[in-house]
């Protein structure tokens, strides 16, 4: 049987072997990949003797260049073997690639060097020739290519010095930040905390100045710029502004929050929220809570406003700073009480109660029965809930702009919740026996508040469902409550 059939059905099988073997199953390949070269190595000492002398037959010439090209083919699978040996302990360890365009460097200059001895070995062409022309054409190539030339040498370097690896996550001058998800030949890849891939060349990332958040805690300092007009007391301000950091889940509790003015200009005031996340994923996520948390205590900019101070100031109207509404617009800001009128909102505003409370004070336990609802002007709140088995669990952090106590005012239910406060503030109390007026002559109202009431249930439920199982919660159920807590009509 012809030897050199058989060294191709062996390439074959070696190919066919490896496409079916899975890429995750490295160790396996490697071993079939072996083990077929040791049997093409074989075959081909068999055929034309040392692969590094090989020795054909003369007279047979269609023989000899039908062996060169398996002597050929024999030098490319030794540089893939080689290959593989050196990506051996990483196969082991089960990891990735720590450095793909390191791996994809010395597999180039293996097979550049498998390549020349195909040349020399096989073909028996003068390498001196050879590599005085490839000089020219690495000369034409070299000038035609020098941006990307660049961006490779770049990479190369940047794998030396290592300053940051894959999975790290950097902080580039100019504000570009995220995680390293791949470097290549000609870039590096981040993702940003908006779960986006930001493409960076090589020859700029060398040049930018880089803050590795990885290499020492995986921490994340964050801020966030608000400009705030000027009409509100600074003090007050940047206690809104810290406490409104301070409920946001994805901003860690220690380091504290802070805020700092750093600018006045005109009509405004301009201020910076500083916060520390556990990532820089987190930060995105961080800064839309802050916002989200702030607006609870933001009124609206009517636009009559806006064009007026444009004009006097001369200043863009989408710079217009926000403003921190007072104590008595805060009926016009509560979504329990947004279908009321005018003079309903200034008649309740009247009787509002205000409570100051400091920091350790329990404003609320659970199981009690309240007859009121409060809104956190100022300070932070920390919601526990004690469950069946004992555990105490901490719900959520209230701010400036949240409301608690308006499940046991419209339902007469128990409290669902111990509440404690973190910080000084301010409570605004609203009572049942206010309210009861004003839902006698809006019946419509009755089941605005009852959607209310039944998301803040739906929270609590899905909050400890991993340790009960409540009933389904239904609207009608709690627009009865409603109704006969305040004995109102139930027809």
């Amino acid at each position: 049987m012809d030897l050199s059939l058989v060294f191709c059905v062996a390439v074959f099988a070696d190919l066919v072997a490896l496409r079916l073997i899975p890429v995750r199953r490295r160790i396996v390949r490697f071993v079939c990949r072996s083990i077929f070269f040791a049997f093409e190595t074989v075959l081909i000492v068999l055929l034309v003797g040392s692969p590094l002398r090989p020795v054909f037959r003369p007279q047979d010439l269609p023989r000899e260049f039908w062996l060169q090209i398996l002597a050929c083919c024999w030098w490319g699978l030794a540089a893939r073997e080689l290959i593989s040996v050196l990506a051996l302990p990483t196969a082991i360890r089960k990891t990735a690639v720590e450095n793909k365009l390191l791996s994809d460097i010395i597999a180039a200059s293996i097979y550049v060097c498998s390549a020349l001895a195909m040349m020399g070995f096989v073909l028996g062409l003068s390498l001196q020739g050879v590599l005085a022309t490839s000089g020219v054409i690495a000369i034409v190539l070299g000038l035609a290519l020098q941006n990307t030339l660049g961006d490779v040498f770049s990479g190369i370097s940047l794998s030396i010095e290592k300053p940051y690896r894959i999975g790290d996550e950097i902080l580039l001058e100019g504000g570009a930040e995220g995680e390293v998800v791949e470097m290549n030949w000609r870039s590096t890849h981040l993702r940003n905390g908006a779960n986006d891939i930001v493409v960076i060349p090589n020859s700029a990332i060398a040049k930018l100045r880089i803050q590795n958040h990885s290499a020492g805690t995986r921490r994340s300092n964050g801020s966030l710029t608000v400009a705030v007009d000027s009409r509100n007391e600074p003090e007050l301000v940047l206690e809104i502004l810290k406490q409104s950091a301070m409920t946001c889940p994805s901003i860690l509790e220690i380091p504290t929050p802070s805020a700092d003015v750093t600018e006045i200009k005109g009509d405004r005031m301009t201020y910076a929220i500083y916060f520390s996340t556990s990532s820089i994923s987190a930060a995105g996520s961080a800064r839309s809570q802050i916002i989200t948390q702030l607006y609870k205590r933001v009124r609206p900019v009517v636009a009559q406003e806006i064009s007026a101070a444009s004009m006097r100031l001369r200043t863009p109207i989408d710079s217009t700073p926000i403003f921190l509404f007072p104590e008595n617009e805060v009926l016009h800001h509560l979504p329990l009480l947004e279908p009321l009128s005018e003079a309903e909102k200034a008649k309740m505003n009247a009787k509002v109660i205000r409570h100051h409370f400091q920091a350790g004070d329990q404003l609320l336990a659970q199981g009690m029965e309240v007859d009121s609802a409060h809104f956190i002007f100022s300070g932070v709140v920390q919601a526990l809930r004690q469950l069946e088995d004992g555990r105490v669990l901490q719900v959520r952090r209230l701010g400036p702009g949240d409301l608690f106590g308006d499940i046991s005012l419209l339902t007469g239910l128990q409290s669902p919740g111990t509440l404690t406060a973190l910080t000084s503030g301010l409570l605004l109390e609203l009572r049942s026996e206010d309210l009861k007026p004003i839902l006698e002559s809006r019946p419509e109202l009755v089941e605005s508040l009852s959607r209310s009431a039944i998301n803040v249930q739906q929270f609590v439920a899905m909050f400890e469902k991993a340790a009960d199982q409540p009933a389904p919660i239904e609207q009608m159920d709690l627009l009865s409550r409603i109704k006969k807590f305040f004995r109102l009509d139930v027809s």
